[in-house]
């Protein structure tokens, strides 16, 4: 793993923090999300990526006689995020993710923002994998009508993965890990705060870690319980943001029914 622009770039007068940010750098999955590859047109269809394959957008995949996500409030078809082929992940400490499978998101389009909410997002596993196209929902038409009535995301990015490492400076009660900064270097530390602020962006798309704490995010974030599973800015509207939470062992069950999740525009 490459030493984080964090530290890689670190000002000289921050040099005396650097042993305490080292002491506490965390892994996370990165997510890399491709150049559009294309977008559903008004047949929707079109989709060019595998339906196994890890993406945001386009088609999910959906074994025969699998119900495609409804929102338990209103009964509406969700909005499909991404999917992870888990197979591509890179294994890390402390976040048990599936090693095989489908992993995907979905999102109702009545999510109330600033508010967790267990109900109106939805996350589906698939243990085993699939890879015929004969043998699986490949005909969405269904869902064309009322995704053009609705505000719904049409194009489609491809993923990859890689381990990064961090410094979380920001943290939730009783989940995050806590810091205790030297007394002499508090002052120094609170004007890093504030410059460290230029480089969370770089890493808002991710697997595990800890949420990036921008001005905009409410403090209701910091209530989730669990740790993080996705952060998700969304690579065609950048004000939506997307954030997941997992008990450590719900995900070791591969138990995805009590996610909590939380959804942001800015």
């Amino acid at each position: 793993m490459d030493t984080p622009p964090l530290l890689r770039d670190l000002p000289s007068q921050f040099e005396p923090l650097r042993p305490f940010l080292e002491s506490d750098l965390q892994p996370y999955i990165k997510i890399h999300v491709g150049e559009e590859v294309e977008w559903l047109n008004a047949a929707w269809d079109g989709d060019p990526l595998a339906p196994w394959e890890s993406k945001i957008g386009g088609y999910p995949y959906l074994p025969p006689g699998t119900d495609y996500p409804r929102d338990r409030e209103t009964g509406e078809m969700m909005m499909f995020l991404m999917q992870v082929n888990c197979a591509e992940l890179p294994i890390i400490d402390g976040l048990n993710l599936p090693r095989k499978g489908i992993l995907q998101f979905y999102s109702g389009l009545d999510v109330p923002m600033d508010q967790l909410s267990p109900e109106q997002h939805r996350i589906l596993y698939f243990p085993e994998i699939i890879q015929d196209r004969n043998n699986l929902i490949t005909d969405f038409s269904f869902l064309a009508e009322f995704a053009y009535q609705r505000e719904w995301y049409e194009e489609i990015y491809s993923l990859t993965f890689s381990v990064q490492l961090g410094v979380f400076c920001v943290t939730r009660d009783g989940y995050g890990k806590t810091f205790d900064i030297p007394e002499a270097l508090k002052t120094l530390y609170h004007e890093f705060e504030v410059d460290r602020q230029v480089t969370s962006d770089l890493r808002v798309n991710k697997l595990g870690g800890e949420v990036e704490f921008h001005s905009y995010v409410s403090e209701t974030v910091g209530e989730a319980k669990g740790q993080l599973l996705l952060e998700l800015n969304h690579p065609y509207d950048s004000c939506d943001y997307f954030y997941f939470f997992i008990e450590d062992s719900d995900l070791a069950n591969l138990d995805f029914s009590k996610v909590e999740s939380y959804f942001m525009r800015t």
